[in-house]
């Protein structure tokens, strides 16, 4: 436009209103691009170049959120930066109106708007994932089982539409698989790294959480290569490794009068402004977790609105989860011996005892999905197809690796005291012979008998199948219309086995012979002192040298073979029809 100048005047206190009008330039001036077109006020330019037909991560995710139809974030994984130990639900905690539910540690089942885990479906690519291992029989999908380092970006959809999972609620989370047609030029990215823990950063091996002493700094990888081979074929690889080592350090105060009930008789009634220490538990919980993911993908268009898509996904994970806890019950409170900074136990019934709980399990979970997509984007017609199928299997172990699952060991008829009582603990622990009343050593295991130990193993799949196929016309009439129409297929079948065995300790050993010589040599959390643990290798390691020690209840047994035995299948058809118009 040719440049204008004008003049106003304003006189002092008024208001002026002077309209400017600016023309085209007849010719392009003197030392610009370009050169005018016959008739004023049209430029043409020169020749208008495009470097790159390709957008980054974060460029795809911001246009296909700002075109969307419905209300959704959209969220690039690359963006996002670096998750070492490749959770994706750690990018999703991040998103608005989502939360994430935590289980043992990791961030695992995600709520939208409100609505359960069970009621927000997880798709990549738009098919179901599985999910086995947790959540019983019931919809809910596990994310700590998936890598991030397979997904390009995930969509969380918060306005359930026609074409939704018909088991979405409130929303539901999408994960798209990379691409190599999202490159211009092939890309390989990398990282390798050592994860470890502020407070365990020995790179020698040191206690736990087996009873094996191990490494708490881990070496991992991973890597993903887009491969756009030409205009009409291309592939991805990607993969992950990484290690973790996880310490739950846990404390669990029973205040009766406030969390916990009083009877008046073991435990006198007291009022909400005074209430009292019966119970307390620490537990030196250690866990080591370990995930390797693949995942490949290839894309051909069959024309220029035509492609397809082939994906493949493949993730294993492995927890090996130790906890051991030391728990000191009183038992038994006269009235006026307890306020909220100190407890003392009742010193004529030896009512007190403690007892030491170990709880360990190997867990390895895997899960493989291939899906194919046909996708064809005309200037009127749009479609698109697709099959998928996941499958997730979940095994819990124990005595197969040579260990107890669980394990007590008791000392009872004790007299117990909690002085110096604050929000975290008692700062001090007081513990007698019930009968005597001499003073005696909670944390050693020549006090304490094994009472009994568990064996625990369990097994379970999941199968989600899907196939779905929709089409949409756009009607370019004076408003502007679409009209959308899709078929969609979900199986899903579930199936959980599992067998509980208690294996009573009758022999006169003391716990001390089965005590775990090097865990016991670890400084627990919370102040406390070096504490004798039971070696659940050990026990497992005589009950098999002397089986006459142990008996077992073999009708507990097979009723609990049947209890933990369910399977449930679910099947949801659904056919929409949707209508878009666009008045504005």
């Amino acid at each position: 436009l040719s440049p204008s100048t004008t003049t106003v005047t304003i006189a002092a206190g008024g208001i002026a209103q002077h309209t400017i009008n600016l023309a085209a330039a007849d010719a392009v001036p003197s030392g610009k691009s370009g050169a005018a077109a016959p008739g004023p006020g049209v430029v043409k330019l020169d020749a208008f170049v495009v470097g790159m037909t390709s957008m980054d991560g974060s460029a795809l995710a911001i246009n296909e959120q700002r075109f969307a139809a419905e209300i959704k974030n959209v969220v690039s994984a690359q963006e996002f930066g670096q998750v070492a130990e490749g959770n994706v639900a750690e990018l999703l905690k991040f998103m608005p109106g989502v939360s994430i539910d935590y289980g043992g540690g990791n961030a695992r089942n995600i709520s939208i708007g409100g609505a359960p885990a069970g009621n927000v479906p997880v798709t990549v690519g738009g098919f179901d994932l599985s999910s086995a291992g947790v959540g019983g029989t019931g919809r809910a999908t596990a994310l700590d089982f998936v890598s991030i380092n397979n997904v390009s970006r995930v969509e969380v959809l918060h306005s359930p539409t026609p074409e939704s999972p018909g088991a979405a609620l409130a929303g539901s989370v999408n994960m798209v698989p990379r691409s190599a047609f999202e490159r211009a030029r092939a890309e390989l990215q990398g990282s390798v790294f050592l994860m470890t823990r502020d407070n365990d950063r020995h790179f020698n091996k040191t206690p736990g959480p087996t009873h094996e002493a191990r490494r708490k700094v881990h070496p991992g990888f991973d890597f993903s290569y887009s491969v756009p081979v030409n205009k009409r074929f291309g592939f991805t690889l990607s993969a992950n490794h990484a290690t973790q080592f996880s310490p739950q350090d846990f404390v669990q105060l029973t205040w009766r009068g406030a969390g916990s009930v009083t009877n008046g008789a073991a435990f006198p009634n007291t009022t909400p402004d005074k209430p009292y220490l019966s119970d307390f538990a620490v537990r030196d919980d250690l866990k080591e977790t370990g995930r390797t993911s693949f995942g490949a993908s290839v894309d051909y268009r069959l024309t220029d609105r035509d492609r397809l898509s082939f994906a493949f996904q493949a993730t294993q994970n492995y927890v090996d989860f130790f906890a051991r806890t030391l728990t000191f019950t009183i038992g038994r409170v006269l009235p006026g011996n307890f306020s909220p900074t100190f407890t003392h136990g009742d010193r004529g019934t030896g009512a007190g005892n403690v007892t030491t709980l170990n709880n360990a399990i190997n867990r390895t979970n895997r899960t493989t999905m291939p899906t194919f997509t046909w996708r064809h984007t005309g200037p009127v017609w749009k479609a698109e197809g697709g099959l998928g199928f996941s499958r997730s299997t979940n095994s819990d172990r124990d005595i197969d690796f040579g260990f107890f699952n669980n394990m007590t060991a008791v000392r009872s008829n004790l007299t117990i005291a909690f002085d110096d009582i604050f929000y975290l603990r008692p700062g001090r622990i007081t513990v007698a012979d019930g009968v005597t009343g001499a003073p005696l050593d909670p944390y050693r295991l020549d006090t304490k008998t094994v009472a009994n130990t568990t064996s625990n193993p369990r097994d379970s799949s999941d199968r989600r199948q899907t196939a779905y196929v929709n089409a949409a016309r756009d009607f370019t009439w004076r408003v502007p219309f679409t009209l959308k129409a899709g078929l969609d297929v979900r199986v899903s079948e579930r199936d959980t086995r599992g067998m509980s065995t208690t294996f009573t300790h009758t022999g006169t050993e003391s716990a001390a012979q089965f005590i775990d010589r090097d865990f016991s040599q670890r400084i627990p959390p919370f102040g406390f002192p070096k504490i004798d643990w039971v070696s659940n290798t050990q026990l497992y390691a005589h009950s098999v040298a002397a089986p006459t020690h142990f008996t077992v209840d073999s009708n507990a047994q097979y009723r609990s073979t049947v209890n933990n035995s369910k399977y449930a299948e679910e099947t949801i058809s659904s056919a929409f029809l949707r209508g878009d118009a666009a008045f504005l």
